[in-house]
C-alpha cells in the first residue's frame, strides 16, 4: 500500500508507525461504513471493531470503554470520566472517543471530551506530563463544520467519512502523493497541518503563552480563527486532491483496505 512506500527526509513522521497502520484502517472502516446494530448494540459493535484492530497493530490499550482512569491515573477533580480507548506508547500516549451516531455529533460532546483529557492531565503525574498525549474523535457519521473548529483548535484528530485525517494528508504529501501539487501547498502541508493534530501538552502550552502575550502586548496576537480557517482549507482542498490522486495511483484503496481489516477481523 502507499504508506509503505519511503517518505521524503523533508518530513518527519506524523505518528509511530503502527498508530498510523490504526488511523488508517480507521479511516477505511468508517469510510466503506456497513457496520452491524442498531442504537447501542452499533456502539458496542464500534468499540470491539476498534480495540480488534488496536490489538492486531500492537497498540497495547491501557483502558477501554468503562475505564475510568487514562493511564492508570484518575482526575484531578474527581469527577469519573468514561474513557473510550487510550494507550501508553515508548513515544506517545493516546487517547480515542469513539461515536457511532443515527445523528450529528454534538458540540456539547467534544466540549467534554476536550475537558475530560484536561482533567486529566491536571491530574497525572510527572510521566504523564512528559509523555504527548494526542487525542482522536473516531465518528462513523459527520460532525458538524463548529465541531471541527473546535478540534482543530485543541489538536483533536478528527476521523469521519468522506474527508482525509490530516495525518494521513500529511503522510501522502510526504510519499510524493499528488506530485504535482504547488510548492506552496506542499509547504502548507509539511509546516502547518500537524497543528491540527498536536499534543495536548502543546496546546496547553501555547495557550498559556498566547495568554501571556494578549495581557502584555495585544496587538502582537493575531486572531486563531484565520488559521483554523486555513487548515480546514487544507483538508477540503488539498484533502481532495490528495484523494483524487490516491485514486488514480491505488484504486479503491480504502474500500481494499476495509476489506482486508474485515477478514482480519472476522467482520463487523
Amino acid at each position: 500500500m502507499w504508506w509503505t512506500q519511503p517518505r521524503s527526509n523533508d518530513f518527519k513522521p506524523s505518528l509511530p508507525a503502527n498508530l498510523l497502520d490504526v488511523l488508517l484502517r480507521a479511516h477505511a472502516v468508517v469510510e466503506v461504513g456497513g457496520l452491524s446494530g442498531t442504537g447501542p448494540d452499533r456502539g458496542r459493535n464500534f468499540e470491539k471493531l476498534f480495540y480488534t484492530i488496536c490489538e492486531r497493530r500492537k497498540v497495547s490499550l491501557s483502558e477501554r470503554a468503562g475505564a475510568r482512569t487514562l493511564g492508570g491515573r484518575r482526575s484531578a477533580s474527581g469527577f469519573n470520566h468514561e474513557v473510550d480507548g487510550a494507550s501508553r506508547g515508548i513515544s506517545a500516549s493516546t487517547m480515542w472517543e469513539l461515536k457511532h451516531l443515527s445523528t450529528p455529533l454534538e458540540k456539547n460532546e467534544l466540549l467534554i471530551f476536550n475537558g475530560k483529557a484536561l482533567d486529566f492531565l491536571h491530574g497525572g503525574d510527572a510521566l504523564t506530563a512528559k509523555m504527548p498525549l494526542r487525542r482522536f474523535l473516531l465518528s462513523g457519521g459527520n460532525i458538524r463544520d463548529d465541531c471541527r473548529r473546535f478540534a482543530i483548535l485543541w489538536g483533536i484528530c478528527v476521523i469521519e467519512p468522506g474527508r482525509l485525517p490530516f495525518p494521513i494528508i500529511y503522510e501522502a504529501v510526504s510519499r510524493g502523493i499528488a506530485a504535482d501539487l504547488s510548492d506552496a501547498d506542499k509547504d502548507a502541508v509539511r509546516y502547518r497541518s500537524p497543528w491540527a493534530f498536536r499534543t495536548l501538552q502543546d496546546s496547553v502550552t501555547e495557550l498559556a503563552k498566547r495568554v501571556a502575550d494578549q495581557a502584555s502586548a495585544p496587538q502582537s496576537v493575531p486572531p486563531l480563527d484565520r488559521r483554523v480557517s486555513e487548515l480546514l482549507d487544507i483538508q477540503e482542498q488539498i484533502g481532495v486532491e490528495v484523494l483524487d490522486s490516491l485514486d488514480d495511483q491505488w484504486p479503491d484503496w480504502a474500500e481494499d483496505l476495509a476489506e482486508e481489516t474485515w477478514k482480519e477481523v472476522g467482520g463487523w
